[in-house]
């Protein structure tokens, strides 16, 4: 049974990762940020450990310091890591990112935890998950530990059977963790969560992430969002303008990076009023839009007050330039969208460079050849490309199509579902041509920012 003290404290731990490479593009403890609101709100004490936050610990980790952009991106702490034997294929680096495992130690030490919340990223990512997990029941036995989040979600048997966690949640944290406070006699919430963070500035550094309509209007056959996030739900923009104040006014917080999945949808109820709402604030904010928005949302009335209230870019999910990829695997917008799309942002005011679009690449039957068609008819808009390399994802439509085409165990070990691996390549579509078409989209960038 776990220890009860006066004020029950739930530890809320984010872990490090094992990749190849990881970039941060504005990766926040965003879903435990609302969960330690939610449960301070319900009386719980909460702490917060962000394993990818090197802030304050360089000198001690005697690491390489990570640079960093005044945008709130850049690298994070990386240690080399051996290489799991599935991977051994790949001539590539294998790194942890992260606090070292002994600053991570001390700082979990420090607690004195009535239950034990631990979050997931990408199916792939679970080693990080691993350690946390034995970390913690070596330092706190008697505490339950329960474990959320994607690779929770989409993967739950693996995560039952390579976990040593007491409970693992899939999907909303609502009303699953309801349940399992209860039956501990911990303090029980008695509404969902709200958009709400926890105000501390402990957990705060250059940017924040925020998220205003959850779920998403569409559900394409190569796409996870449905499962994870739901049907659609329009959020409350004058909610969310409120939080955003307050971040910028307690801490200083300026640059803000969206995680929704369908920002724009219903954009007269949600985004625009929302938009509206920060332009009449004028306290020069920085937004960024790193999962891309749907063509089909997008006029120049949106772009222009997207650029008044301070967006840095605007990214596209374009996927591809033929029509039978669209009908195939979800009809989020015909190709003749993106020329209109590109018009509107353009007029409303954004310069080429900042406008990208993101390409699709190595699903199941893909040719590389027309994904090179798309990198080009994509560039001659006079915009920025980007390949997104396509990852095998579980619950997803093209999943079984994934397994019986990869030549790896994807339905085995999540560490094959890394981009960097390409499980589904083929003879038609090879390693080597994946990163000859990067190569391409990169070369075609550099060519527009001289230009």
């Amino acid at each position: 049974m776990a220890r009860l003290s006066v004020k029950p404290q739930a530890l809320l731990i984010f872990p490090p990762v094992y990749d190849f490479a990881l970039f941060d593009l504005f990766l926040r403890p965003y879903a435990l940020l609302k969960l330690g609101r939610w449960l301070e709100q319900s009386g719980f004490s909460v702490a917060l450990i962000n394993a990818l936050d090197h802030r304050g610990i360089e000198s001690e980790t005697g690491l390489k310091t990570p640079q960093r952009k005044p945008d709130g991106t850049g690298k994070f702490l990386r240690q080399v890591a051996t290489k799991p034997k599935v991977l051994a294929s790949l001539n590539r680096h294998y790194a942890r990112y992260g606090i070292p495992a002994r600053i991570l130690e001390q700082k979990i030490k420090q607690t004195q935890p009535d239950i034990i919340l631990i979050t997931s990223g990408m199916t792939y990512w679970y080693q990080g998950v691993q350690e946390v997990v034995r970390l913690v029941k070596k330092l706190h036995p008697q505490v339950p530990v329960v474990v959320g989040g994607i690779y929770a979600t989409l993967c739950t048997a693996h995560a039952k059977k390579s976990l040593e966690a007491d409970e693992i949640i899939t999907g909303s944290a609502y009303p699953a963790l309801c349940t399992i406070l209860r039956n501990l006699k911990l303090p029980v919430p008695t509404a969902p969560p709200a958009e709400e963070y926890l105000l501390n500035p402990l957990y705060y550094y250059d940017a924040c992430a925020i998220r205003l309509n959850s779920g998403c209007v569409f559900d394409c056959s190569y796409c996870a969002s449905r499962k994870l996030g739901g049907e659609f739900s329009l959020g409350q923009p004058e909610h969310l303008a409120a939080v955003v104040k307050n971040l910028k006014t307690q801490f200083g917080i300026s640059s803000f990076a969206f995680y929704d999945d369908a920002l724009l949808a219903q954009k007269h109820k949600g985004i625009i009023p929302f938009l509206k709402q920060i332009i009449d604030m004028d306290y020069k904010l920085n937004f960024f839009v790193p999962n891309g928005l749907h063509i089909a949302f997008m006029d120049s009335k949106t772009a222009k007050l997207m650029k008044q209230a301070g967006f840095k870019e605007v990214r596209l999910g374009f996927e591809s330039a033929h029509l039978a990829f669209h009908t195939t695997h979800g009809f989020k917008h015909n190709v003749a969208m993106l020329s209109e799309a590109v018009s509107a942002i353009k007029y409303g005011g954004f310069a080429p460079s900042e406008i990208a679009v993101y390409v699709l690449a190595g699903l199941p039957g893909q040719y590389p050849e027309a994904v090179e068609e798309s990198i080009h008819f994509a560039a001659s808009f006079g915009i920025q490309v980007f390949v997104a390399e396509y990852s095998p994802i579980p619950e997803t439509k093209l999943w079984q199509q994934s397994i019986a085409q990869s030549s790896f165990p994807i339905a085995e070990e999540p560490l094959t579902h890394n981009n960097t691996l390409f499980a589904l390549q083929w003879e038609k579509f090879t390693l080597q041509d994946m990163q000859r078409l990067k190569r391409l989209a990169s070369e075609l960038r550099q060519h527009l920012v001289k230009n």
